[in-house]
């Protein structure tokens, strides 16, 4: 992967004031104002979106998917898409292409026409740690009762796309696979080294953030954490091991897949660019830098939180008495993550 660590390095200047031997004429000393002596507020890093390694762009992709299958019924979006999608996709993981040097465009969220086109560089690791952990299947070119799949490496870049419209079958194949294979070349003749954005929360297990034992300690319920709960394929492995991001999924300890869900966490390291496009309610999280509250689709509370470059997902479930509040949650994450965790009692 073209990629490169790119650490900003502060720099402090230290004003050494000394006295010295008394002049014939005295030099006048300045006017200084009563802050002059204050330690300095830092300056808070800018926020800065990831640049692409390659200069395609969803501009370039949305030319192409028109030519193929008409005006999209909702706008052009830089984010994968959310419809019939698993359920940690939609948040900080929308984003994990661009994190990763790459693109992700889909459109069309509103009707039976859509499409999605993802692209990322270094194709050869990606397709080896997918591999690895049974998520690479190998090329694809597919379509079949309206609806296409690709996914193919090309040079450096690899790609993945859904395209559904009514009609598609097989016959349209290599149509659309040659303007997947154009968008994938291009890509990939101006593939170049981009800086990849530090952050803290690269690779932190989910413990880092909330134990079971504080989650359980805020719900009053036995609960146990899932990690492997996002299911293998590129997606999952350019989320988790590309961006070092995590899914802790906190649930009754019974099962994961039976009984109440107390609390989805996911992240995007240095995606405070990604949290910035959110809509939804200002609230105070304590620790915080920003915090947007929202309401899922199907009841669920969302608390979106900003620390320092860094983006965070809380989302509580409607189990049936409604979602609960994720603040104290969401609380107690970021004061693990800033100050650190409280001693076990």
């Amino acid at each position: 992967m073209r990629l490169r660590s790119f650490f900003a390095l502060g720099t402090a200047a230290l004003l050494l004031i000394s006295g010295c031997t008394a002049e014939p004429t005295p030099t006048p000393k300045p006017t200084v104002s009563p802050s002059a002596s204050e330690t300095p507020t830092p300056t808070p890093e800018p926020i800065v979106e990831p640049e692409a390694a390659f200069d395609v762009t969803c501009d370039v992709v949305a030319a192409e998917m028109r030519a193929l299958v008409g005006e999209p019924s909702s706008p052009v979006e830089p984010a994968l898409s959310v419809v019939s999608t698993m359920s940690w996709i939609p948040g900080p993981a929308q984003y994990m292409f661009q994190r990763a040097g790459g693109i992700a465009c889909s459109a069309g969220a509103t009707g039976e026409q859509r499409w999605e086109v993802a692209l990322v560089p270094g194709a050869e690791s990606v397709i080896a740690g997918a591999t690895e952990r049974s998520g690479y299947f190998g090329e694809q070119a597919r379509c079949e009762a309206g609806m296409c799949f690709f996914t193919f490496p090309e040079g450096e870049v690899l790609l993945t796309a859904s395209v559904h419209a009514p009609g598609l079958g097989s016959a349209d194949i290599e149509r659309v696979e040659q303007a997947m294979r154009r968008l994938a070349a291009s890509a990939s003749a101006s593939i170049r080294e981009v800086e990849y954005i530090p952050s803290e929360i690269v690779g932190l297990p989910c413990e880092r953030f909330i134990t079971e034992q504080e989650v359980a300690g805020i719900v009053g319920e036995d609960v146990g954490l899932f990690t492997d709960f996002g299911g293998w394929g590129i997606p999952a492995e350019v989320y988790e091991y590309v961006n070092g991001s995590r899914i802790c999924y906190f649930r009754t300890s019974t099962s994961e897949y039976e009984g109440a869900a107390y609390l989805m966490l996911t992240t995007l390291p240095a995606g405070a660019w990604a949290f910035e496009k959110l809509d939804g309610a200002g609230v105070d999280v304590e620790g915080a830098d920003a915090a947007k509250a929202s309401v899922g689709e199907n009841g669920e509370n969302i608390l979106d939180v900003r620390v320092g470059a860094d983006w965070l997902r809380f989302m509580t479930y409607d189990n049936g008495a409604g979602a609960a509040d994720p603040s104290p949650l969401a609380t107690t994450a970021v004061r693990n993550l800033t100050v650190g965790p409280t001693a076990p009692q």
